[in-house]
């Protein structure tokens, strides 16, 4: 028997330790934080269980918060896998300029969160904003549309920007499933008189679907968990029309100073997500990562 087959597990000892340095330990720190009571100016943690988890579950801003966090993913997730995937397939097309525009769409990959929030209130700034300015140019509105301000809009603005961030990423990953797709059955399928629609559901959907789920997961956890670009964009507002749970970790624990209820935000936000992967996971077939 090989070393390798005796001692299987110290050949991942050099990633594990990080792994455990970097993630588990922070994680059952934050735990311990959330069952007991830390303030900044108390010196004292006393163990308080379950109450910071009830505190913040019959809070005045959880459950605004919860809502909107999975309105966020319903809506964001879909939207960037579907828009990457028809981008995937359109920059895959020779035409004149093709790199230039492939680097153009991987921009608002490599921008901060808060450039993009910058970008993108100046796109809906009720004044001078860019929108408003080109729909008044095209004789469309009259009065200038408060993309910020009316609760009924602003969270269609920051789904917006939210997917213009991260379309690039699903981009480069569907590209690159597409370039492992059987090019000869396509071929044959366009011989045979088949469309573009009839070729992608039947031919190249089914060997990128892994993929496609894989980003799904991916986007569901990005925009349940998104923080910087919305806090830069609104701040949480309206009201609480575009607060999340990761503005609400912030909110306890930032700004009222209870760190224990901030760490039983956080975790009710890992037990969410991982629900929501095991909750996609599920809904897929059973074969989807056989080869195809």
């Amino acid at each position: 028997m090989s070393t390798i087959e005796r001692f299987p597990a110290a050949w991942v000892l050099p990633t594990l330790i990080p792994v455990a340095l970097f993630t588990i330990y922070p994680v059952a720190e934050a735990l311990w934080t959330s069952l007991h009571q830390v303030m900044v100016l108390m010196p004292d943690q006393p163990f308080v269980g379950l109450e910071n988890y009830k505190t913040v579950i019959f809070g005045d801003y959880f459950a605004d918060a919860l809502r909107n966090s999975l309105l966020f993913v319903l809506f964001c997730a879909p939207l960037v896998v579907i828009i990457g995937t028809a981008v995937a397939l359109f920059l895959r097309r020779p035409f004149f300029g093709a790199g230039i525009v492939r680097s153009v769409v991987l921009l608002p990959w490599v921008l901060p969160g808060a450039i993009s929030a910058v970008l993108w209130v100046w796109v809906f700034h009720p004044s001078f904003g860019v929108l408003n300015g080109l729909l008044k140019s095209l004789g469309l509105i009259e009065r200038s549309i408060p993309w910020l301000i009316d609760v009924n809009l602003v969270f269609v603005s920051i789904v917006a920007a939210h997917v213009w961030t991260q379309v690039p990423f699903a981009v480069v990953l569907v590209m690159a499933a597409l370039s492992a797709t059987n090019e000869e059955a396509i071929e044959a399928a366009k011989i045979d008189g088949a469309n573009a629609l009839q070729r992608f559901r039947f031919i190249t959907f089914p060997q990128i679907k892994a993929m496609i789920v894989v980003l799904l997961i991916y986007n569901a956890l990005t925009a349940f968990t998104a923080y910087d670009l919305v806090y830069a964009m609104t701040g949480g507002g309206p009201g609480t029309a575009t607060t999340l749970l990761a503005f609400q970790i912030w909110r306890e624990s930032f700004s009222m100073y209870d760190f224990g209820a901030g760490s039983a935000v956080a975790f009710i936000v890992v037990a969410i997500s991982a629900l929501l992967i095991l909750a996609i996971s599920k809904a897929m077939p059973s074969d989807l990562f056989e080869e195809a």
